[in-house]
């Protein structure tokens, strides 16, 4: 009888020992699995506070005060991610102390216990004494499962963190090179202008030139591929693209000289098609503009080809995004927003807008939107209050989140194949489309429609707003202009050619250039004031570019340079 209580007595010790180890296991294995989860839905390094932090210190790059207070809200956020990368090794190793304790306990309670009832006992007893074991055996199978997923969850987890690169050179931290507004204006980082919206900053530039007989032309390049894109510079380097069915090419001129500074081919793109899509001529394989965030430059081919250079041109990534489902071929300009590059993807079958690291090419995010195919390019404006991404497509107009995609609101107003891209000016957005309507749209209070017109309308040339005025030019011929309050039509112009070229803000003129490369230079204002029409002497379909008190055109053939 003594040794049945002093077994009885150590069965309750393994008893209690396994019901603590089993609950502080389950605990565990429930706070290892929510931690998992936290770490795949929350970048540590994308806390919104700082990434609000940074959008200041765009607008004032020389504050010193901000750069400490981002410094140390960095810190501290590396702080949190080395306690949190603690705390999942030491819970994983606990978990794995708890159930190994759980198991020898109960493997010395089943020593201890009978394992069938006394043979007096009859044969229903027996029966569910066997059946009270395999329920048993069950619960443990099962909890031994989640033991086991909740540690490989903890191991998973901290393998991603550290994959993560962040160092524990905690005392340093490095402010993202963003170029600021004022950067980006002094400059000309993407199709048409910064923002892309068709503003030139650098307005000292000449309103007369003649290609055929040189005046006020200080240099032409002739482009050896070919290419529909437009310029972009930063400081004193351009920068093209060009493609054909054979090879791939970015190049870089000096805005001085015209010479080139460096060629590269880019023809050896992973994932790249070995079958070139059909394209359309009046496309080409190299029809989107470039885009520059100061310190690397990015490409698209109609191949879908997308790449990232530095400034010497040696490559930093490629990649493909897939070959472009599109009847003419891929057309629409990057752009970039902080160390983001944005690219709208609207094919036959589905549209996307696609955001990637600019250090990397790594997919930040892929915004599906429900949308026809467009040729359109998006803009990034502040429109007051947050920046916004607004992207023209049928049968919508839609704002984006440019951080992180997500949609903002949007506005049917739109039909057909859609090309030329959006204006913005005082809080109005202004989409337009042949053969559907030129839309302004009023952002205060909930986005709406404040007016619309369906005449002498752009299939192709992008509108130009500014406070008063909205500007259209149509590929036959008209050129028109808009009270942008009201949509009172001020004046209607019926000129010689088409244009594919979009209007121009440079001071208080609109530079407008028509296919055959010819110039017109009008006063912006309530009536048709033409300043003077300058000859290219080369066909041009592509914008303008305006700085350094200059204008540099990209012709079908050859780069121009026009100075005083």
């Amino acid at each position: 009888m003594e040794e049945k209580n002093k077994t009885q007595l150590w069965y309750n010790v393994a008893e209690r020992v396994a019901l603590v180890a089993l609950v502080f296991a389950v605990i565990l294995s429930a706070l290892l699995i929510v931690n998992y989860i936290q770490t795949k839905s929350i970048d540590p390094l994308n806390s919104k506070a700082l990434n609000q932090l940074m959008l200041q210190l765009q607008e004032n790059q020389n504050d010193e005060a901000l750069k400490e207070q981002i410094r140390a809200l960095d810190l501290l956020a590396r702080k949190a991610y080395f306690t949190n990368q603690w705390q999942i090794r030491t819970g994983g190793f606990l978990l794995f102390a708890f159930v190994l304790t759980f198991l020898v306990a109960f493997k010395y309670m089943s020593s201890l216990q009978t394992q069938f009832p006394d043979l007096n006992e009859n044969i229903e007893s027996e029966k569910v004494w066997k059946n009270k074991l395999l329920a048993r055996k069950y619960i443990i199978y099962s909890g031994l499962g989640f033991f086991v997923f909740a540690f490989v969850l903890s191991v998973i987890t901290e393998d991603e963190l550290s994959g993560i690169g962040i160092t524990k050179n905690e005392s340093t931290v490095e402010i993202p090179s963003i170029p600021s507004s004022r950067e980006l204006r002094n400059n000309w980082p993407n199709f048409r202008g910064p923002d892309g919206v068709g503003i030139a900053y650098n307005t000292g530039v000449p309103t007369q030139w003649d290609g055929k007989t040189g005046e006020n032309i200080l240099w032409k390049t002739e482009i050896p591929v070919p290419g529909y894109n437009s310029p972009i510079i930063w400081g004193k380097k351009i920068f093209l693209s060009g493609a054909d069915r054979h090879t791939k090419v970015v190049y870089c001129i000096d805005a001085d000289s015209g010479a080139f500074l460096w060629q590269k081919e880019l023809n050896d793109i992973p994932g790249s098609p070995e079958d070139k899509p059909d394209i359309s001529d009046d496309t080409g394989f190299a029809a989107p503009t470039m885009a520059t965030d100061g310190t690397r430059v990015f490409v698209i081919f109609g191949t879908g080809d997308v790449a990232c250079l530095d400034f010497e041109g040696n490559r930093i990534w490629a990649k493909n995004l897939g070959v472009p489902d599109n009847h003419y071929g891929h057309s629409s300009s990057l752009i970039t927003y902080q160390n983001l590059l944005l690219v709208q993807y609207d094919q036959n079958s589905d549209g996307h807008l696609i955001a990637l690291k600019a250090e990397s090419g790594e997919v930040v995010y892929d915004q599906i939107r429900d949308t026809d195919i467009s040729w359109a390019s998006p803009v990034v404006v502040n429109t007051g209050n947050r920046d916004e991404v607004i992207l023209n497509s049928s049968p919508y107009v839609i704002s984006h989140d440019p951080g992180t995609g997500q949609e903002l609101w949007r506005i049917n107003c739109m039909s057909g194949e859609v090309a030329p891209s959006l204006a913005y000016a005082d809080g109005i957005v202004f989409a337009v489309n042949e053969y559907a309507r030129l839309a302004a749209i009023k952002l205060e209070g909930t986005p709406e429609i404040l007016w619309e017109t369906e005449d002498d309308l752009s299939e192709v040339s992008s509108p130009l707003a500014t406070e008063e005025f909205v500007f259209v030019a149509a590929s036959y011929g008209t050129v028109s202009c808009f009270d942008s309050k009201t949509g009172e039509r001020y004046w209607f112009e019926d000129l010689p050619n088409g244009f594919y070229s979009s209007p121009i803000l440079v001071g208080e003129k609109v530079y407008l250039m028509d296919m055959t490369g010819t110039m017109y230079i009008i006063n912006a204002e309530n009536e048709f004031n033409l300043v003077n029409k300058c000859e290219l002497g080369e066909s041009s379909v592509t914008i303008p570019a305006f700085m350094h008190d200059r204008i540099y055109i990209r012709g079908l053939e050859n780069l121009y340079c026009i100075g005083e």
